[in-house]
């Protein structure tokens, strides 16, 4: 299972949990090769986006990972 996403966890944290978190932050228009040291929060200010919408989008996405795991889990 795949922990909630912060605003302080570096992109390169949030890309290396799954590859639907990568191209999450691809669409979101990151820079994703140079800045994925910085917190999603800095990254979200200096793209001028609202860290809260990034975050809950990001987390929608968790959640989904986390109940196909678990479904998979159960049908074992």
């Amino acid at each position: 299972m795949l922990p909630e996403i912060n605003e302080n966890m570096s992109l390169k944290e949030i890309m290396d949990m799954d590859n639907k978190l990568f191209d999450a932050l691809k669409n979101f228009g990151f820079d994703i090769c140079c800045a994925k040291m910085s917190s999603l929060k800095d990254s979200c200010k200096d793209k001028g986006l609202n860290v809260n919408v990034v975050l809950k989008k990001l987390n929608e996405v968790v959640d989904e990972i986390n109940y196909i795991e678990k479904l998979i889990e159960e049908n074992e």
